[in-house]
């Protein structure tokens, strides 16, 4: 049988959605100080907190489509088909972690 397997760099792609989601978490709670340091105002800080989140959300929806537009290849074999599918899913978990995660706190106060 000659099927060809996954590179060992497509395994990234199993943890490159929750880091971007660990980096969001980052820079948000990096602006967030920052803001209620200098004593920014409620509005210029929520947007900027919404641009960060935005951003991000951005940077993991172009994975997820790459990863769906690329799909797992006719030649492939089961077990790198699973990963594919898995890798897929993991970015999606990974979007839907960081809009549920991350989006909600835009509505609280921002500084005491």
């Amino acid at each position: 049988m000659t099927t060809r397997s996954v590179p060992p760099r497509q395994l990234w792609w199993l943890a490159a959605g929750f880091a971007l989601w660990c980096s969001a978490l980052a820079v948000l709670y990096a602006v967030h100080a920052i803001g209620c340091a200098f004593a920014w105002s409620a509005g210029p800080l929520r947007l900027g907190l919404a641009l960060v989140l935005l951003a991000h959300l951005a940077a993991i929806g172009w994975m997820w489509r790459s990863l769906n537009e690329a799909g797992p290849g006719l030649e492939l074999s089961r077990t790198d088909v699973f990963l594919h599918t898995v890798g897929v899913w993991s970015v999606v978990a990974a979007f839907v972690t960081t809009v549920l995660t991350l989006g909600p706190p835009l509505l609280l106060t921002m500084c005491m």
